[in-house]
């Protein structure tokens, strides 16, 4: 629950804030089903956001299915596989957002994408994964929990520094690479 209410305080505190002053205002894409419209009419935000959440929500199940398939196929728990596989499908949209945008000079627009994404990822799967779900806290959950806590570590000190580039976003990537690597001690 502290999750839920972690996330809606957040939600809440970005919905209310607005833009900071000084922050330019960045131009984004136009809408799909208005796209000559500057500003697109309720209706059709409405619809467009109406189809993505329907083509999220069968992709998922989709999604979800194949991971029950895989997992037995190449001998891992239901669990395991999620940590293997979720990550690729779940922020690689949101990493190739974040590359054009960076590309683009939007680099505030790519961050703050990024960290929603995560917010939101972090709290609300996490929180109903919790809620519904048996969870059995074992190596395999603690090394993705140590792996995840180094990158948000190195993520924030680059950011900190001011020092963040495409090429130390992407030293993050390692990261994964080092948690797939470390499931193979824990599962054998």
């Amino acid at each position: 629950m502290l999750f839920f209410a972690a996330y809606a305080v957040y939600f809440w505190r970005e919905i209310r804030g607005g833009q900071d002053e000084d922050d330019d205002e960045e131009e984004l894409e136009p809408l799909k089903f208005q796209p000559k419209a500057a500003t697109p009419a309720t209706w059709a935000v409405v619809a467009q956001t109406l189809v993505t959440l329907a083509v999220i929500f069968f992709a998922s199940q989709l999604f979800v299915k194949q991971l029950d398939a895989i997992g037995p196929m190449i001998g891992l728990s239901a669990s395991v596989t999620a940590l293997l596989l979720s990550p690729i499908a779940t922020e690689l949209p949101e990493i190739m957002n974040a590359v054009i945008w960076v590309r683009q000079g939007k680099t505030k627009l790519a961050l703050a994408n990024i960290s929603g994404a995560m917010m939101i990822q972090a709290t609300v799967p996490s929180g109903l994964g919790l809620l519904f779900t048996k969870w059995h806290f074992d190596t395999a959950l603690l090394w993705s929990g140590l792996i995840t806590m180094a990158a948000i570590v190195y993520l924030l000190l680059t950011m900190r520094a001011h020092k963040l580039t495409p090429a130390r976003l992407s030293v993050a990537a390692g990261f994964y690479v080092l948690f797939a690597l470390g499931l193979i001690p824990i599962l054998t």
